[in-house]
């Protein structure tokens, strides 16, 4: 009766768990899937108050809005499949939108006639598509910028509309700035995790990235790398940024509690050409002698709580012209939702 007994126990033991814990097992299945598979909505904004400056780029905003990864068109799948680069088993594809618009200026914006050898005042409205081929351990971007600089950007409203609630100080010197261009820019990315140890009981990891940008806009090749450690790593690449930028990233994936981390990175660019340097491409106007090789050292902290994405990052770059008295500084703060 003993041995009829435990070869019961063990039958039950070893059959198929009831329908009911197969539901709730694929219904936790789904619901992480579903967690990871929404549109995001991104706004960030880059300011060099964060470094007690008022000079070269001074401030930037962007919102942008990356779609569901089940909801990228057709035609992006299509083309995707003959690209060589990228295989696109196992990999996420998503596509999305961005408005940004950035202020440029010289170190004094008191004098109604800036000197000819400082940064030239400019403004920059674009309008961005980019598409993001993604995995655990890589993603791959390609962004698309078209826009206007010049009066028609809006420079001279913005900063004097700014400056009138910040101190009062008014800008005089925007009758100088680059002229009315349409401008453009194609723009390649590719990040790679590596993953690390855990310390004292920290996750950690490298990301590694290269890119290139080529247009009126700005032609430059860029590299770098970044270390993180916290909590969640794999649920994000980095935060998402204004170009250029150490490897930025428009995804991520919201954690069932709270996740985030610490990072540190460095990345340097071989620069051809900048607009905002070099003047407009086709008119005569204000231009600096830039340097063709710059760098960025960074650092910073995400926080992921449910849908919600917080960072904040701080940057130094050096020099990027000749009569530039210093190293540029800036902050930029990141708000995301996943929807």
């Amino acid at each position: 009766m003993a041995l009829i007994l435990a070869a019961a126990l063990a039958a039950q033991l070893t059959a198929e768990p009831p329908a009911s814990a197969q539901a709730e097992a694929q219904e936790a299945q789904e619901a992480q899937e579903a967690q990871s598979d929404r549109g995001i909505v991104s706004v960030v904004i880059e300011n060099d108050l964060f470094g007690g400056t008022d000079r070269n780029y001074t401030n930037g905003v962007r919102g942008e809005w990356v779609r569901a990864a089940d909801r990228a068109p057709a035609w992006l799948r299509r083309a995707a499949r003959l690209q060589p680069f990228v295989d696109l088993d196992g990999i996420e594809l998503r596509d999305g939108f961005a408005v940004s618009h950035t202020l440029y200026t010289p170190r004094d914006i008191s004098l109604e006639n800036p000197p000819a050898d400082d940064h030239p005042y400019a403004a920059h409205l674009s309008f961005q598509w980019f598409a993001t081929a993604s995995d655990a351990n890589a993603e791959n971007t390609i962004l698309v910028d078209l826009g206007l600089i010049g009066p028609g950007a809006g420079g001279a409203f913005v900063q004097e509309r700014w400056h009138q609630l910040i101190d009062g100080e008014d800008p005089k010197g925007w009758d100088y700035q680059l002229k009315d261009e349409v401008v453009f820019a194609l723009s390649g990315q590719r990040a790679a995790r590596h993953e690390g140890p855990v310390i004292a009981g920290l996750e950690t990891d490298a990301i590694t990235h290269a890119g290139l940008t080529l247009g009126t806009l700005r032609t430059s090749l860029s590299a770098g790398a970044t270390v993180r450690a916290g909590f969640g790593l794999d649920q994000a690449f980095a935060p998402p940024r204004l170009r250029p930028a150490i490897g930025p990233s428009s995804l991520y994936r919201p954690p069932e509690g709270v996740a985030g981390y610490v990072f540190a990175g460095v990345g340097g660019y071989g620069v051809a050409r900048d607009i905002f340097l070099d003047g407009n491409t086709f008119r005569e106007s204000r231009s600096v002698e830039k340097y063709a090789a710059v760098a960025d050292v960074q650092a910073g902290a995400e926080v992921h709580a449910g849908r919600y994405r917080f960072a904040f990052t701080y940057v130094l770059r050096t020099r990027q012209f000749e009569r530039q008295e210093n190293a540029q500084q800036f902050g930029a703060v990141s708000l995301s939702r996943a929807f």
